[in-house]
């Protein structure tokens, strides 16, 4: 593989979505459903948990992450429905936060997981003025250092031009 092919498959790499749906499935004997969610639950956003059920008239699911106000969900029979928790459902990262997922059918669990997902928060907004700042700061820096070095230069050939001009050639006359 020569080296262009290579970078061009890491940048591939780098580009791909690094958190792909995870699914789990309940089931209670005809009763199924499948839970696809996110593993990674970022605080700037809403999180979904979406449902796909087969034969889920009066069953209910209910998530609940550990340290958050359960979300619940009635079912329909056939079909597709989700629910989501906010964004400020969490303050901080977190990793392997329980996530418990219960299918109820009259109030009882009848089938029920614990998967773990990762908490996420990207980095603020101002963070990206700062960068900006610093850049035009260090810019500046770095154009003020290119000045003097140049400003110094023509000091230094006028000063040798005035030395060399000088009648007895720049030299003390003692």
């Amino acid at each position: 593989m020569s080296g262009a092919h290579a970078a061009a498959f890491l940048l591939a790499l780098l580009l791909l979505p690094s958190a792909a749906a995870e699914t789990v499935t309940l089931t209670d004997g005809n009763a199924s459903v499948t839970v696809s969610y996110d593993p990674v639950f970022r605080t700037s956003e809403a999180w979904f948990i979406d449902l796909v059920v087969e034969n889920g008239d009066d069953y209910l699911v209910e998530a609940e992450i550990s340290g958050a106000e359960p979300r619940s969900k009635a079912l329909p029979a056939n079909g597709e429905t989700s629910f989501s928790f906010p964004g400020a459902t969490f303050h901080g990262e977190a990793f392997n936060v329980p996530l418990e997922l219960r299918l109820l059918r009259d109030g009882s669990v009848v089938a029920n997981t614990t998967v773990e997902i990762d908490v996420s928060v990207p980095p603020a907004e101002d963070l990206l003025w700062l960068w900006g700042g610093m850049t035009v700061f260090w810019l500046g820096i770095a154009a003020y250092a290119s000045w003097l070095h140049r400003r110094q230069a023509e000091l230094r050939r006028q000063l040798e031009s005035h030395i060399a001009a000088a009648p007895d050639g720049g030299e003390d006359g003692e």
